[in-house]
């Protein structure tokens, strides 16, 4: 059916028990699936309110049915559609080709509209379009909405909505605490506060330039520069490559590295958080002119590379092992470019970036350009970020709630 224009009949298959709702499988996640989409953002309507992109390959649109995105239609390369400019990504059950049922981290933009597909007639973008609920197309497309260039807009906190206000206090201290079972896990290096008068000036210096790093590449709350996130996927899938090979690091395109190199060539592009957060960091320690495998190596166990750290439980380990401390998010303040993590830091789980507000902003695979926790939706903050631990180097201390 693949390659075809017009209507797909989805095969609904009976499944005994779903998928859990994971956000991270790691490097063991079944390759992607082939639908997938990117594209390139042409423009917006008149309105200055929609996004309109022409696809740069052929591309699947869903619609949702029993809580799972099935597809509705595959577009071939060249189509475009257009969805609004300030869209929500949404993060639901889908079917893949083989009939068993996936969940994506990354998720999916709603509200797509067809603006045309080749030969497909009006008439059929008409009906398409008015598809009960709407369609939803991958939010991989991202990179190409955002581009290379410029700059990140700084974000304005909105109101605070009710999926915020049942997981977080308005301060945004998490309601929910996860302090016995991250004690279980981590023990003594929960919370573990390193005195800095105990610390040589060149590990203060270290610690300071690495965080300063993470914070300029996640920081939300100012304008800041897309291309130390984004760079052309072709050089990303090249850097990628080049890393696992020579142990070269470059100093940006950490999410296009991630999310359109390593993770698509190894299969697990729809859950690539560990992976997007790893190469941050991997990149922070080169700009601030230090080797990340001093901290991350095999002698420790905790190489910092997908085979070993593509999940959140693999990351987790890992920078716990480094020395890095995992903090009490419920206790303590997260600071911008801290890595934080759902729940207890396992997988399934999600991992992803303080990016102000004391953790209301967030960076991640699904939203290199920033979220708002205070608007996102309950089910989505249900799955993927009630924030249980963050983690910093050794001696930078948060405050307490």
């Amino acid at each position: 059916m693949r390659g075809t224009i017009g209507l797909i009949r989805p095969k609904f298959v009976f499944i005994s028990c779903l998928l859990g709702l994971a956000a991270c499988g790691g490097p063991n996640t079944p390759p992607a699936n082939p639908g997938v989409a990117r594209g390139l953002d042409v423009g917006r309507l008149e309105n200055s309110a929609t996004h309109v992109v022409a696809l740069n390959e052929e591309t699947e649109l869903r619609f949702e049915k029993n809580n799972i995105l099935e597809v509705a239609v595959t577009i071939p390369t060249g189509s475009k559609i257009q969805f609004p400019q300030d869209y929500e990504v949404q993060h639901l059950n889908y079917r893949k080709a083989d009939g068993t049922v996936d969940w994506s981290s990354t998720g999916f933009i709603q509200s797509v509209q067809i603006v045309s597909a080749g030969a497909m007639s009006a008439s059929e973008i008409a009906s398409l379009n008015q598809t009960a609920g709407g369609l939803f197309v991958f939010d991989s497309i991202v990179g190409e909405i955002q581009g290379l260039t410029g700059n990140f807009p700084a974000m304005t906190p909105s109101a605070l909505g009710d999926g915020f206000l049942k997981n977080y206090h308005a301060n945004g201290q998490p309601l929910n605490s996860f302090a016995k079972p991250l004690q279980k896990r981590f023990g003594r290096n929960l919370n573990r506060v390193v005195d800095p008068s105990s610390q040589s000036e060149a590990e203060k210096v270290k610690w300071h330039a690495i965080l300063s790093e993470l914070k300029s590449a996640v920081d939300r709350t100012v304008d800041s520069p897309k291309s130390v996130l984004m760079i052309d996927p072709k050089l990303a899938v090249n850097e990628s490559i080049d890393f696992e090979k020579t142990g070269a690091i470059p100093p940006n395109g950490a999410w296009t590295i991630a999310t359109q190199g390593t993770a698509k060539r190894h299969g697990f592009e729809n859950v690539p958080c560990a992976e997007f957060q790893s190469e941050l960091l991997r990149e922070a320690y080169q700009r601030a002119g230090y080797r990340v495998t001093d901290d991350f190596n095999s002698t420790r166990g905790n190489p910092l590379i997908w085979s070993s750290t593509a999940s959140v439980l693999g990351f987790s380990t890992a920078l716990n092992a480094a020395g890095w401390v995992p903090w009490d998010a419920s206790a303590y303040r997260p600071l911008t470019g801290a890595i934080m993590m759902d729940g207890t830091a396992r997988t399934p789980g999600h991992a992803y970036a303080a990016a102000g507000h004391d953790g209301r902003f967030i960076v991640d695979n699904g939203s290199p350009q920033g979220r708002d926790l205070g608007k996102t939706v309950l089910k989505t903050i249900n799955m993927m970020y009630q924030t249980g631990v963050f983690f910093l180097p050794p001696g930078i201390i948060p405050a307490r709630w």
